[in-house]
């Protein structure tokens, strides 16, 4: 059994109006996370966060992961919780956030 810290989109949201003190990681694709995200969140693509987290994150500080849905963001979860850096999953993913996404889409005209 996998003993990961979880966390909803719900709580995370009332979570990020009050306190600055974490990162929230995007592990989607960098065109998903084009599209849309969460403002302040940081797009690293869930295999290149396993694979190079040293380059990345730091253990001393506090990161919620999400994805599209919550499957990418709980194997990063996993993998990162197994090294003991301080992760949370984001169950649910971006597709349940009930703030405002912003667009990194650049329109041509």
């Amino acid at each position: 059994m996998n003993n990961i810290k979880e966390i909803t989109t719900h709580d995370l949201f009332k979570f990020y109006q009050k306190y600055n003190n974490f990162r929230i990681i995007d592990v989607r694709d960098p065109n998903e996370y084009d599209q849309y995200h969460i403002h302040g969140s940081i797009n690293i693509p869930c295999n290149l966060l396993i694979e190079k987290h040293n380059l990345f994150i730091k253990k001393n500080f506090s990161y919620f992961i999400i994805c599209q849905n919550g499957s990418r963001s709980k194997t990063a979860s996993i993998a990162l919780s197994k090294l003991n850096y301080n992760v949370t999953n984001v169950i649910n993913g971006i597709d349940k956030w009930p703030g405002l996404l912003i667009s990194s889409k650049r329109y041509k005209f």
